[in-house]
């Protein structure tokens, strides 16, 4: 059975714990509330809306490695602790703005959130012990998705409840929690090892390497091979919703099913799975694996709408919830194996910036995401499926060479962790 007492130890990753599931209740509160109120009680229509979050998103997609860099170079608990009440200030601000303007204080709240994880992946590569940190950020995972459960529970009440003093109410909390979150970090400051907080200035030669390291083609490939791979997760919120409304006769509510599953399944899953991953070989597998489980799930689309059509709806509601259990697992594997195969490339000095580009690859995907699986569900039906199949497929081929130019390296640092001597097996 696995605690929190095993994964997160000592006073830094249990400030840094407590302030993610801070940080994720009030991230639910803002998924429940935000484009509600943006649209019903500032009445904004829904273009308008949509068209100032992707501005928003396209910021975010420059504030995330920019933000990361400085946290590279400076003290990044500092600048996590500003970001954080910068966001709470705007949050609090957004009940008394007018319209256009909670746009704007809208696109703030993205780039700082972006910027924010970069800072915090950052300040966990170098916080943590290196034989320990995808296992913090497995449970941390974990213990965030029970949180914004929490937080999305919460915003429901103020959704039914439907007033602006509702609105008031919620994101009042949601700054305060923000704020709290900034606090948290800021405290385990003082629990960090010497240079932690400010990598560039404790390791002036990992610092010179770093713009070589944005141009190394290994972290290039893993950049870009994310950005196809965190289409993986607006398959399930966006596309799935899609398909089962317009190729399925089926109940609407077997999209809560398959959300509710996602989630439980990276609570339970996110901590075994990272415990298992200790070489960058297994990294690489981990991440392989994802990938071709991603595969399967597009190629389970189709089947679930022809089961639909000529079996039945126990048969669909079947192929489903197998789709969903590939896109779960593949989801914790691709996410702990991509995450060690990244602080496995980048100089400690560099992940700021790396954890912003990293990151990019999800945003970049949730601008392509509405227009890519609207049009499968418009018209490129099986076909569509299969050539993301195909791709996610192709793109999974890749890694194994990346792991390959990093596993000598790799092997070192376990030695160095583990204070052995002797050769260290490639494979485990």
């Amino acid at each position: 059975m696995l605690t929190w007492r095993e994964e997160v130890r000592g006073p830094l990753e249990t400030r840094l714990a407590c302030a993610l599931a801070s940080l994720y209740v009030a991230t639910g509160l803002s998924f429940s509330a935000l484009a509600v109120f943006m649209i019903r009680q500032q009445h904004l229509s829904p273009a308008v809306y949509g068209l100032g979050a992707s501005v928003a998103a396209v910021l975010g997609l420059v504030a995330g490695p920019a933000i990361g860099a400085l946290a590279d170079r400076r003290d990044g608990f500092v600048i996590y602790a500003v970001l954080l009440g910068v966001m709470a200030i705007v949050t609090a601000g957004l009940v008394f703005a007018p319209p256009l303007a909670g746009l704007g204080l809208f696109a703030v709240l993205v780039m700082c959130a972006r910027g924010s994880a970069a800072v915090l992946g950052s300040l966990i590569g170098t916080a943590v012990d290196r034989d320990r940190r995808l296992r913090f950020r497995a449970m941390t995972r974990a213990m965030s998705n029970t949180a914004m459960i929490l937080g999305l529970g919460i915003g429901a009440i103020v959704l039914a409840v439907g007033s602006r003093t509702a609105f008031t109410v919620s994101f009042s909390i949601e700054a305060v929690l923000l704020a709290t979150t900034g606090a948290l970090v800021l405290r385990a400051r003082r629990h960090a090892r010497p240079g932690a907080a400010a990598p560039g200035d404790s390791a002036p030669e990992e610092e010179a390497g770093e713009p070589q390291s944005a141009r190394d083609p290994r972290v290039v490939w893993l950049m870009v091979l994310n950005c196809v791979f965190s289409l993986a997760e607006p398959m399930l919120t966006i596309a799935l919703p899609l398909w089962v409304s317009t190729h399925m006769q089926v109940p609407l509510w077997i999209v809560s099913v398959a959300l509710a599953t996602n989630t439980i399944g990276v609570v339970v899953l996110q901590v075994p799975v990272a415990r298992s991953v200790t070489t960058v070989r297994r990294a690489a597998h981990a991440a392989r694996a994802g990938a071709v489980l991603f595969a399967v799930a597009a190629a389970l689309f189709p089947l679930a709408a022809l089961a639909s059509h000529r079996a039945g709806v126990v048969p669909a509601l079947t192929v489903v919830v197998a789709l969903t259990i590939a896109l779960v697992c593949g989801d914790v594997l691709y996410s702990v194996g991509s995450t060690g195969l990244l602080y496995e490339l980048v100089p400690q000095g560099a992940y700021g910036r790396a954890q912003g580009i990293f990151g990019m690859g999800f945003d970049v995907a949730y601008l392509a995401a509405p227009a890519l699986f609207g049009w499968i569900a418009a018209g490129g039906g099986g076909w569509g499926w299969a050539l993301l199949a195909v791709l996610f497929a192709i793109a999974a081929v890749p890694v194994h060479r990346i792991s390959g130019s990093v596993s000598g390296r790799a092997a070192l640092g376990v030695k160095a962790v583990n204070g052995e001597r002797g050769k260290v097996p490639e494979d485990a």
